[in-house]
Parts: structure tokens; sequence; C-alpha cells
């Protein structure tokens, strides 16, 4: 290391505050610091302002306030770049994915000789740490490549803006197919920024390599002037996407039922290719140019559930209301009723905002409405049986197997279905039937052990 250069790392430690903490999170130094504490402090360093967590307003706000609250357990298989093809694929087809030529532990694992000409290597966990795209085989210095991919392997993609989802990914190295648009030198993708299952905005990046610019456009293709953490070049117009209205279309099915989602895919001519799942863009320190824009961007996410934010010295608590704030009206819950591992029944609660007080509407397999009520009248406004009902029977019954009676309850959201709770003893056992005997119908149901 030259002196000149040693001597400027030993200033800017000494001197700078966001240096040093930037430097020493890079080294692992606050790796154990809460993340509440840790998310605060980097984004002071970075944004230059304090973390309003309490009432975030900007994007960059609101996606750390994400990463506290929002931890939805399928998010770690979404981000997984390995496992999300298979999720994706579910949801919008095969033909869709990027072909998977290999997938190793290690790189030590790997066998070149079985890969073609060209291929790409990355790591399944992290952002691009290790990423080797090769374009000429011959050329390929095999070990500096092995020691980029030990190095991505090593690295803790959560830590460094905890970002929770990556924390639990089982690290893997997965080749790629080599692909190149219509430029012939490089491959640009189309990051759709999705809002409560809204494609609201999208983001082009293109000369990675010498000079990395994006671009941002409305869904219907005009120029945004507007930059996100890298500069944007008007005089640089991408054209439109051919496929734009599928690639749109691919977004929403990808996004249904998620505050927020970045959808990135690849257009070469009318074919479209899934790249990745995103939940934070810039890990919410993204530099926004005008800054009003970033707020613009906080205007369309709305965080789940609502709610108020109640605090006591360290204590944070999060008092959601009871329906989910992105779907209208309000979120029914069915409750499946288990008997030794079987459906017998399920039941409904719903108008619980409605003034009338609370109704629960019970129904037999095939939805058709049983003629008692438990404690509560039943609704007098037919419920609609939900899209996913039989998946919901499935669900129920594999998790009640081995239990003489199990209450199994769920949501379903935008097409989703959302585990809710289980139960053993529905109203303590003390809730009245009306007329009286199904109580010993529904007792007959229940074989004791």
């Amino acid at each position: 290391m030259d002196i000149q250069r040693y001597n400027r790392i030993l200033s800017n430690f000494v001197f700078s505050p966001k240096w040093r903490f930037l430097y020493l999170a890079r080294t692992g130094f606050y790796d154990h610091m809460p993340d509440e504490e840790f998310l605060k402090r980097k984004y002071k360093y970075i944004i230059g302002t304090e973390l309003n967590l309490d009432n975030p307003r900007t994007f960059n706000e609101k996606l750390q306030w994400l990463k506290l609250h929002d931890h939805n357990p399928v998010y770690t298989v979404m981000v997984d770049k390995y496992l999300a093809k298979e999720y994706v694929a579910n949801i919008i087809g095969n033909e869709y994915i990027i072909p998977t030529l290999g997938v190793w532990s290690s790189p030590d694992e790997i066998d070149f000789d079985s890969l073609p000409e060209q291929f790409v290597l990355k790591c399944n966990h992290n952002s691009g740490t290790g990423m080797c795209i090769c374009t000429d085989k011959n050329e390929l210095d095999i070990q500096k490549v092995k020691k980029g991919l030990r190095k991505g392997m090593a690295e803790n993609y959560y830590l460094n803006g905890r970002e929770w989802p990556y924390k639990d990914v089982p690290r893997k190295i997965i080749a790629e197919k080599y692909l190149v648009d219509e430029s012939g030198k490089e491959l640009k993708d189309y990051k759709v920024f999705n809002f409560n299952g809204e494609p609201k905005l999208i983001q082009v990046d293109y000369d990675r390599f010498v000079g990395h610019k994006r671009n941002l456009y409305t869904i219907d293709w005009k120029y945004i002037e507007a930059s996100i953490e890298y500069p944007t070049d008007k005089s640089r117009q991408i054209p439109k996407p051919e496929a734009l209205d599928k690639m749109l279309s691919l977004a929403t099915e990808l996004s249904k039922g998620f505050p927020h989602v970045r959808t990135d895919f690849y257009s070469i001519e009318d074919k479209i290719y899934f790249g990745e799942l995103t939940f934070y863009h810039e890990s919410g320190y993204g530099v926004f140019t005008p800054p009003s824009f970033g707020e613009q961007m906080g205007e369309w996410l709305r965080l789940p559930s609502g709610g108020v934010m109640l605090k006591y010295k360290n204590i944070r608590i999060l008092v959601k209301m009871a329906a989910d704030d992105s779907v209208p009206g309000e979120l029914l819950d069915y409750k499946f009723m288990c008997f030794n591992g079987e459906v017998k029944c399920s039941f409904v609660c719903s108008e619980r905002r409605s003034g009338n007080g609370l109704k629960v509407t019970f129904y037999d397999r095939d939805w058709n409405i049983m003629p008692f009520e438990r404690h509560y009248p039943r609704s007098q406004v037919a419920v609609e049986k939900p899209c996913n009902y039989q998946k919901m029977i499935e669900l129920a019954e594999k998790l009640s197997k081995g239990f003489p009676f199990i209450r199994v309850d769920f949501y379903e959201v935008n097409g989703r279905v959302y585990f809710g709770e289980l139960t053993l003893y529905p109203g303590s056992g003390f809730e009245e039937f009306i007329p009286q005997e199904w109580d010993e119908t529904l007792g007959s149901w229940l074989s004791l052990p």
C-alpha cells in the first residue's frame, strides 16, 4: 500500500464518523448490533437525516420499516436466486425462466469442462459478489473465478443492510445460460417496481461496465426526469420493449399480496426472461434526485395493515387494524373444523366493522350453509366461496393429522392463501349452539383418544 493511500484511509478513519462506521460495518464490527439501531445509524450516515420509523414517509424510510416489521417467511424463498426459479415458474410458467446449467455447494465442485463456452456463475444469496460472466471459456482464469466465488459464498449479505430474508438462504453456486440482448454486448434488465400488486415504475440499467447508468420510465414508457443512485441520461432513450404489456402482466401476477416487491426481467426481442425478486431497492439507502421523487414513491407504498405505532422506552408495538389495507372491504378468516384429520365443516367470521356486530356462518364441505348458529348469529349476506377453498381443505387436513380435533384458520388475499392460527378449544368449549342438538352432532364427530 502506498503511503498517500494509507494516510488518506487513516485520516478518514479518524476524522470521518461516516467513513469509520461504514468501514467497520464491512469488517463485521457491528454484526451483533440490534437491527433497528444499525439501520438508524447507517441511514443517518448515508442519507443524512434521521430515520423516522414511527411515521415513515419516504420510499427509503418505508423500506427500512418493512425490514423490521414485514417478516413473511416466503420472502426467503423469493430472494433465493435458485429456489425463486421454481417459485416463479409455478406462478407464471417455466418458459420465462433462464435455464440452470448446474448447482454446487462449493467452487471446487464445479466441473468447468461440462459447461458451455459461454455461461454465468453466481451465488444465490447475495447481490453480485463472486459473479462471473464468461463469454469465452478459453480465456477464463478458473482459479480467479473460484477465488471470487469463495468470497461470495463467505459473504453474509443479511448483515450489511439487515435484509432479513437473506439470513437463512442455503448458500449455493448456480450456473445459468449466457444471454445477450439486441446490443450484442450486454443484457439490459427491466426492473418493475410494484406496489400492492400494481406496477408503477420501470427502471432500466445499462452500460453497467462502462459507466453504469439507469433511466426511469412510467408504465406507458414515458421518460421520468429523476434518478435513483446512478445517473440518468435523457439523450439515451431506451426503446420500449416489444413485450412490455406482457412484462407488466407478469409483474402484476408475481407481486400480488405484497406491499412492495421489485420484479426484474430481461427482454430479448419478443422474449421475456425472469431475473430476480427484490424487496429493498438499494437496501433502502438509494439517493433520489430530486428528493421529492423518493417522497412520491413513498406515497405509493402502503405499509401492511395500517395501525398505530406505540412506544414505551425501547419497546415499539405495532397495533394493527383488523383488515389488510391493501384489500377493499374486510379481511375474512376461514376457520376449518378438523376431526381426526378430516375437515367436517368450516365457518366464516364477517361484518366485524359493519356496526351490526360480528356474524359467524357455518358451511359444510360443499359450501352449503349449515342450519345452526354458535354464539353469534349467521350472516344474512351470502359469503362467496374462496377461490382457494379446496387448497385450504387440503392444507387444513395436512395440519390436523394425528389430532382428535383442531381448528385451522386461513385468510385469502389477492388470490393467495395465508395461514392464520391453530385452535384446540374454540370458544373455550363454552359457546352455545342454536339449536342445541348440533352440539351433539359435532360431538359425535369427535372421537376421544
